[in-house]
């Protein structure tokens, strides 16, 4: 019975350190959406994850900035403002991720560091 007890002790202990905000996966999860990624990945889509570097921008104000760019799809932008993540789908024969990334920073006035990029 010992080892049972420990083994659950473990366990539970392991399960607050699981998600501690600071590490690349953890800030991706905050703005994963499983419908999003599947659905962009079957048009050929681009997802990216991406860290917002500076001020932070309100919501809405980041949200705006992502719906600016006309190859982003809509409906696809999920804003953590907690762990300063933004992600997103756009269709990659529109614009190419470089521009895209370019033309965010320059309108949100911040850095953006990709955190992932999902392509087909």
């Amino acid at each position: 019975m010992r080892a049972i007890e420990l083994a659950a002790l473990l366990l539970l202990a392991s399960g607050e350190a699981l998600a501690c905000g600071y590490c690349v996966e953890d800030k991706i999860a905050a703005t994963y959406d499983h419908a999003v990624v599947t659905h962009a990945l079957a048009r050929k889509h681009v997802v990216v994850f991406m860290q917002v570097d500076g001020a932070v921008p309100s919501r809405h104000a980041l949200q705006r900035a992502v719906y600016s760019v006309p190859a982003v799809d809509r409906g696809t932008a999920r804003v953590s403002a907690d762990l300063l993540t933004v992600s997103f789908a756009f269709d990659p024969a529109r614009t190419g991720f470089g521009a895209l990334h370019a033309r965010l920073e320059k309108r949100l006035g911040v850095a953006l560091m990709p955190l992932q990029v999902m392509e087909h």
